[in-house]
Order: C-alpha cells, then sequence, then structure tokens
C-alpha cells in the first residue's frame, strides 16, 4: 500500500470515529427529503458502475482467445448474463428513480454494448495486454463490491434516519459498530451504503491512463473527478436520510478497498512502467 493510500484509510478511519458521535446530528442538520440535489443523484449515483462493468464486461469477451472446449461454451455463458445484467442495471435504476419510459430500458442497453464494443476493440489494437487487466478489475470489483455490502447490509440490520423521522421516534437509531440483527427490510438496511459504494466504483477510471496512454497527463484531472464524485454521491444520500455519514462512507471505503487490492493484483505491473 503506497503513501497516499496509507494517508486516505487514515482520515477515514478518523471520521468513522468521529462519526460514532456526529452521525445523528449530521443527519439532523442536512436533512431533506425534497432535496433535488439528493433526487438527482439518487438517481445517477450508481449509474457509472453499470456502465464501466458493460464496457469491462465486452472488453473480456472481445479479446478473450477463442476455443472449441466446454471451458470456453461456459465462460461465453457465464459472460453474456453478466452483460445483460450489468447493462440493464446501467440503464434501470435512472429510468426507475426519474420516472422515465420503460421502453428506453432495453434500447439503452443495448447502445451501452455496441458504444463499448467499438470502443474497446479500438483500443484492443494497441493495448490489448492493459485493457485485459484493467477489464479484469472492473468486473471483479464490481462483483465483489455488490456481494460485500448487500450482506452486510442484511447482516447488520442498522435503521435508516428518513425511516425514524417517519415514524416520529429515533428510539430505534444505533452507533454504526453496534450489529442489531439480520434483516430483510430495506428501512433497516442502512449500513452501509449501498449507493455510496457502487458509486465509488468511479475509481476504477483511475486506470484509464493505462490503457489509453496518451491520457497520462490528465491523471490529475480524472482522479479529481473521481474525488468529486465520489463525495457527491456520499453526501446526497445522507442529505434525503436514506443514510447516515458512517454509512456511505464505509459504503465508498469497501469499494476503496476492494479496488484497490485487485488494482495491485492485476495492474501493479504496468503502474510500475
Amino acid at each position: 500500500m503506497g503513501k497516499l493510500q496509507k494517508v486516505g484509510f487514515g482520515i477515514i478511519a478518523l471520521l468513522m470515529i468521529a462519526f460514532i458521535f456526529m452521525d445523528l446530528q449530521i443527519s439532523d442538520a442536512i436533512y431533506n427529503a425534497n432535496s433535488v440535489y439528493g433526487s438527482i443523484f439518487e438517481a445517477i449515483g450508481e449509474f457509472p458502475a453499470g456502465v464501466i462493468a458493460t464496457f469491462c464486461t465486452v472488453s473480456l469477451i472481445l479479446i478473450r482467445e477463442k476455443k472449441k472446449s466446454v471451458k470456453y461454451t461456459l465462460g461465453t455463458i457465464g459472460y453474456g448474463f453478466m452483460l445483460v445484467l450489468f447493462s440493464l442495471m446501467a440503464t434501470m435504476l435512472p429510468i426507475k428513480y426519474l420516472n422515465g419510459p420503460t421502453v428506453l430500458i432495453p434500447i439503452l442497453s443495448i447502445l451501452y454494448v455496441i458504444a463499448s464494443y467499438f470502443i474497446a476493440k479500438k483500443i484492443s489494437v494497441t493495448n490489448k495486454v492493459e485493457l485485459r487487466q484493467a477489464a479484469i478489475v472492473g468486473v471483479l470489483t464490481f462483483l465483489f463490491v455488490v456481494i460485500t455490502f448487500n450482506l452486510i447490509k442484511m447482516g447488520w440490520g442498522r435503521e435508516r434516519y428518513r425511516h425514524m423521522v417517519s415514524e416520529g421516534y429515533f428510539e430505534g437509531f444505533s452507533l454504526w459498530f453496534i450489529r442489531q440483527g439480520f434483516t430483510t427490510n430495506n428501512e433497516f438496511m442502512s449500513f452501509p451504503s449501498g449507493h455510496s459504494a457502487n458509486g465509488a466504483i468511479m475509481i476504477w477510471l483511475t486506470l484509464i491512463p493505462t490503457f489509453i496512454p496518451k491520457l497520462k497527463n490528465k491523471q490529475v484531472l480524472i482522479n479529481t473527478c473521481v474525488i468529486v464524485w465520489i463525495i457527491l454521491v456520499a453526501a446526497s444520500r445522507v442529505v434525503v436520510g436514506a443514510h447516515f455519514a458512517s454509512d456511505v462512507t464505509m459504503g465508498a471505503t469497501i469499494t476503496l478497498i476492494i479496488f484497490s487490492f485487485l488494482k495491485n493484483k492485476y495492474v501493479k505491473s504496468f503502474a510500475n512502467n
């Protein structure tokens, strides 16, 4: 782990300690159920994750070696399933939250796949290996993140701030590190934030210069845009009362940890070049 990463995770640790004492107060101060900002990012906050996962899956399908074997056939089926799942996620969530026409879901899904194919095909001509490594990181990050935060959500059972507001009492408030028990009730799945975890998958964009070398001089700009996006998505979830500050911080942290591990495993050689 690099020095910058250590500093970042150190800051996160300090924030999680601070939220033990400030979680409820922060939500009390900024809660606004009718926030336009909150509504917008509720709709688009997870959108990039689906697009990134779609692009990475298309890339892996495009550059894999064609073989006549059972393993290859099963892999093709698996990739196909993931491609449908990821592309639909990229379209369904924004349309759901924005009350858009459902007919756009399959149309946009197909367009995302087509666009991903042409972009990946162009890149693979000169940077096939680099693209493959980044794509592996993207797909695995998405899968591990979604599985991890959903399992924790169901096992933690933390009540959402907005539910307390609607019920008119706050006796159900619990500190983030205290597990409340298993639940399937969405209003008791506050910890950690799924929106923040998926929103943080934008961190994958920092790998773009590894397979598009001409963008290496844009690394600082890319990093800045990624950080701003993660913060905006996370803060929006606290504003609308869907999560507490500790929930969104942990959600993003889960993604950053998973991404960092996978990046070091699959892209480390390029980072050192």
